[in-house]
């Protein structure tokens, strides 16, 4: 060999290893992953929010279920009470069932309506005084089993 190729061989390095990878830019399975979770949380926290949303909205439902009894007192004003709960029980109705007729549905037909939407085994006797009891002197009704069934109906609907 001659000393040019010489000093040449010698100038060569021995092989070594390459670099370690750097952490960025991650990997394309990486940022699949990424918005996977991404995603995932999105509709978790939408989900979150549509249930708090609904609860918060039954509670004040609930609330002026409770305080329909001190606005208008069964007793002494029984119109008054059953047209306020009729109302509660049309506005529970509208935000449950938008796509249906429910808003103008009247009498014995609102009464039917409500009848068939609410779990079986419940008293609905007592619904028959919302379709015209607002509109009698003295209507007849039980104002507790009332409340309990407008509660039932703002738990399953509202």
């Amino acid at each position: 060999m001659s000393g040019d190729h010489s000093q040449q061989l010698a100038q060569l390095a021995d092989i070594h290893a390459a670099a370690a990878p750097g952490w960025w830019p991650p990997a394309p399975g990486w940022w699949v992953l990424a918005i996977v979770l991404l995603l995932a949380l999105f509709y978790l926290l939408r989900a979150g929010m549509q249930k708090l949303a609904i609860r918060r909205r039954r509670q004040a439902w609930l609330q002026e279920l409770q305080s329909l009894a001190h606005e208008h007192d069964p007793a002494s004003n029984p119109q008054g009470y059953l047209a306020s709960l009729n109302r509660l029980f049309r506005a529970v109705a509208l935000r449950a069932f938008p796509d249906t007729a429910c808003a103008r549905l009247q009498g014995d037909a609102w009464v039917a309506f409500l009848t068939g939407l609410l779990p079986e085994g419940e008293d609905v006797e007592n619904l028959a005084a919302l379709a015209s009891g607002p509109y009698q002197p003295a209507p007849r009704f039980d104002p507790v089993a009332l409340n309990t069934l407008a509660t039932a109906w703002v738990r399953r609907y509202g």
